[in-house]
């Protein structure tokens, strides 16, 4: 949320600069990705896998569990005045989605980064407690990790440096040097860029969180736009860095002038003027909404653009995690099948389940097919020895 003294435009000049760092990174770091065991260093068997080369083909036999697929989940949180509340419903609704994602037993990484683009180039990713960049279904403790990654205390912080002005330095109080030289020390930046900060960890994969065979979903709460342009500028950076990559993303924004009049007036000083400002997030908006095919192939919006003013966010994780556990049917292959691959179920291999290869490297299993375990089997022409 913008501060309406400071304002956006007092950090032009910072803006600049960090804009031009943040095209040199993306311009200067290739991307990053974590192979599956399966494809590191080639034909290598690993658990229940296994890959065996014969007559130049890679003969693979993999197990799956029908909507169990892998999924990497990054949070974009804003990080500035007035938002407390928002994050703190963020925290107080995850535990169910975690529940969700659990009990269809899918593969995720969850990494939270926020809105402040020069703390972003400086440390990417926000370090959960127990040292790691992102959390897994395999750690314990994981929702309360979440929840004190998510709920900022820099945000905190600065609303209550805000609200100390306003009683302390008289009605002046925004012009008054002992504000205008504590903002900088006490707030994040006004200049919520969460387009911006999200180009840069994708775009080069920071710590290698995006995973090859993993969907992406990434989740925007922010009650400011970003910068115009913005929204075209990401999607070409994803279709290119990420041509083949199934990903949503999710916006939980300030959708109308209703909602904008709410959130500014959060905090008011003793004129009863707002000391903080909002904005229509037509930027994310429009990411979501861009044209794009679920995981049928059928034409679909990018993902959900949800109301951040909604007094309960239970209603915005479920949503979200339906759409993730419905693109977790998808399977993606290892490498470059030569012919159809088969599936057999694993209870009953005389029993068939209904699925669709797409003539490359991923396999959609039909809805309804949830839950079966099956194994994948397939070849791969590798060229001669």
């Amino acid at each position: 949320m913008g501060l309406m003294s400071i304002g956006k435009y007092s950090n032009f000049i910072i803006q600049i600069s960090v804009g031009f760092s943040i095209g040199a990174v993306i311009a200067c770091s290739p991307t990053k990705f974590e192979s599956a065991n399966t494809t590191s260093g080639g034909c290598i068997s690993s658990g229940a896998s296994t890959c065996v080369v014969i007559n130049s083909y890679e003969h693979r036999e993999e197990p799956f569990k029908v909507g169990a697929g892998k999924v990497d989940i990054l949070f974009v949180d804003d990080n500035s005045a007035s938002m407390s509340f928002e994050q703190k419903e963020m925290a107080a609704r995850f535990g169910a989605f975690v529940e969700n994602l659990d009990a269809r037993e899918i593969d995720y990484r969850i990494a939270v980064i926020t809105t402040d683009l020069a703390a972003t180039q400086s440390k990417r990713f926000i370090t959960f407690a127990n040292g790691k960049s992102f959390l897994s279904n395999l750690d314990s403790n994981r929702v309360g990790m979440f929840n004190q990654a998510i709920a900022r205390p820099e945000t905190l912080a600065c609303e209550n440096f805000i609200r100390g002005a306003i009683n302390n330095y008289g009605p002046q109080w925004r012009s008054d040097d002992r504000y205008q030289s504590g903002y900088y020390i006490n707030c994040p930046s006004p200049d919520e860029q969460g387009i911006a900060t999200a180009s840069l960890v994708l775009s080069e994969n920071t710590e290698s969180f995006v995973r090859a065979d993993a969907n992406l979903s990434i989740i925007v709460i922010s009650d400011e736009n970003e910068h115009a342009g913005r929204s075209t500028s990401f999607i070409d950076m994803m279709n290119t860095t990420y041509p083949t990559k199934y990903w949503d993303f999710n916006s939980i924004i300030v959708r109308d002038n209703s909602c904008k009049n709410i959130q500014s007036n959060q905090i008011k000083d003793q004129q009863n003027v707002s000391a903080v400002g909002a904005a229509i997030g037509s930027e994310y908006a429009a990411i979501s909404a861009s044209a794009a095919k679920d995981i049928d192939n059928n034409p679909r919006p990018r993902g959900q653009w949800l109301n951040i003013c909604q007094s309960n966010y239970t209603q915005h994780f479920t949503t979200i995690a339906t759409s993730i556990s419905e693109a977790a049917r998808s399977y993606p292959l290892s490498c470059q099948p030569s012919e159809p691959p088969t599936v057999e179920r694993v209870s009953n291999s005389n029993q068939t389940v209904p699925y669709t290869w797409d003539g490359n490297q991923r396999i959609v299993f039909q809805r309804g097919s949830e839950g079966i375990p099956v194994k994948v089997k397939y070849r791969c022409y590798k060229g001669p020895a």
